[in-house]
């Protein structure tokens, strides 16, 4: 049994899935001096390595016609079809990114090829090479050997350094449409004769994500489980199924009852039992974008069990459960923590009464500030050596109210302060990005504004290069400040922050 996406992937560059892709390499390739670095940029699966090999044969086919599509039958295509041929070099940067990765490679690059024309290097993941390995490859890059050609792909083309993405010619790929989507599909219906009826097509088109690669896959695991004739029921329960038998639908009503224990211990079962949960995440995504579509009245349809709001907020933290995925090794993280975020930000706390000391630990550090007597001082009382001093006592006040955006600051460093804007140092992206969220962004400066008693912003930078962590001096005990922020809630009631502990341990 043939698998679909090696059966039916392009051979040619006008098969590429995406015309706009197809037609901008064929005018590269026609051009009177075609470029020799390359940039292939945009999500998975959308076919930067497929378009990459075929225009490493196109370029070096010996029979190409008019139309500058490779023939297929020469020795040189049939060499590069067949993974045979020596002169065409991939290299995987998420596992070979050192200097020493790119310095062999530099090696290999001026030596002339051994029977092409051209010497093609494809280099998948570009981004997660080490500085130094970028610095290594710009020269190479800059001042390519004529018998050479580099194509560099990525999923994150903002992690390149300038000096090199100034050095390459950029073809932006991007997710199917519906369109594009299915005119891939049907190569595949009419190649195995598979009876389908429109509505059914559509919903597996919608399932996809945009990926071409999610879409064959999905579309084989369809025609071994249940053959050459499928309808909308059977291809609904496989889809079912695939999820661990949690739908989106059954999702939405556990995060409207704020059921944080039941759904972290759905999506921990189905990690186990080795569910995709980025399909999953982009089931999610694909629901709640129609569900507010529904809600402004843009389609018709069923009602969110969320408002409006709330649906923009938990869109925002899938967004960002997508990021993270790139990130970590534990499938289920990204997406447990979206949730975790999400309940903790739209819980209903109940009001405190006027006499009341601090809220507890954890609740909205709004309520601290309010309750107790802030003395604002002129801001040009606090300078960022002041601020330096205090930061120990800064990350004491936050940690109470969010132990991540305290690990944050910790590994942050406070390097200007310009009237009321403090600027901080971070080294990741990840961090920046974190620091920078509405919610995350509030507890920072009330935490400022706690310890210096003035009202001051922040804004965050990447730093170049990792620096010797900020000596934190405390000049408060940690009980003295805690004591001022943290009230006895009684034994028995726990935040969704010490749920989450409890399950993740």
């Amino acid at each position: 049994m043939s698998v679909f996406h090696l059966k039916y992937r392009p051979a040619i560059l006008s098969e590429l899935d995406l015309l706009d892709v197809s037609d901008k390499l064929k005018n590269l390739i026609k051009a009177k001096e075609m470029p020799q670095s390359f940039l292939f940029s945009g999500p998975k699966g959308a076919g930067k390595t497929s378009a990459a090999r075929i225009f490493a044969r196109t370029i070096n086919c010996l029979e190409r016609g008019e139309d500058n599509e490779a023939c297929g039958k020469c020795e040189n295509c049939t060499e590069i079809t067949e993974n045979r041929a020596m002169d065409i070099i991939e290299m995987d940067a998420a596992s070979n990114r050192g200097i020493e990765d790119v310095r062999n490679l530099k090696e290999k690059a001026y030596l002339l090829p051994t029977k092409l024309k051209y010497k093609v290097f494809i280099i998948d993941e570009v981004h997660m090479l080490t500085k130094d390995a970028f610095n290594a490859l710009l020269k190479l890059i800059e001042e390519p050997p004529k018998h050479t050609v580099f194509i560099l792909c990525t999923t994150d083309a903002d992690k390149i350094p300038e000096t090199v993405l100034s050095r390459l010619v950029k073809v932006d790929f991007r997710k199917g449409n519906k369109i594009d989507l299915k005119r891939s599909l049907d190569k595949i219906i009419k190649g195995e004769e598979i009876k389908i009826d429109e509505e059914t097509e559509n919903f597996i088109l919608s399932k996809s994500d945009g990926s071409f690669r999610n879409l064959q896959k999905d579309f084989n695991e369809l025609f071994l489980s249940i053959g050459s004739d499928l309808n909308l029921d059977l291809v609904e329960n496989f889809y079912i199924n695939k999820s661990g038998d949690y739908s989106v639908a059954e999702f939405e009503k556990d995060l409207s009852d704020n059921s944080l224990v039941k759904i972290i211990d759905k999506l921990e079962k189905m990690a186990d039992v080795g569910v995709n949960l980025v399909d999953f995440r982009c089931d999610l995504m694909n629901y709640f974008q129609q569900k507010i579509l529904v809600s402004i009245g843009a389609v018709s349809g069923e009602p969110s069990l969320l408002d409006l709001k709330n649906l923009e907020i938990w869109i925002n933290l899938l967004i960002r459960a997508a990021k993270q995925e790139k990130e970590v090794e534990i499938d289920q993280l990204p997406l447990e923590l979206a949730v975790i975020d999400f309940l903790a930000e739209t819980a209903n706390i109940p009001e405190k009464p006027a006499f009341a000391k601090a809220t507890a630990a954890k609740e909205n550090i709004d309520e601290v500030i309010e309750v107790e007597d802030v003395i604002t001082i002129d801001v040009s009382g606090v300078t960022l050596e002041k601020v330096k001093e205090s930061w120990g006592n800064i990350l004491l006040t936050v940690k109470p109210f969010n132990h991540s955006v305290e690990a944050f600051l910790r590994a942050s460093r406070p390097i200007n302060l310009k009237g009321r804007n403090l600027t901080l140092e971070v080294f990741y992206p990840f961090h920046k990005d974190r620091l920078e969220e509405p919610k995350n962004k509030n507890i920072v400066e009330k935490g400022l504004q706690k310890v210096l008693g003035v009202e001051l912003t922040f804004n965050c930078v990447l730093g170049k290069n990792k620096k010797e962590p900020l000596v934190i001096k405390n000049d408060t005990p940690v009980e003295s400040i805690n004591e001022q922020l943290v009230e006895d809630k009684g034994e028995g009631k726990k935040d969704l922050y010490d749920v989450a502990k409890d399950i993740f341990g």
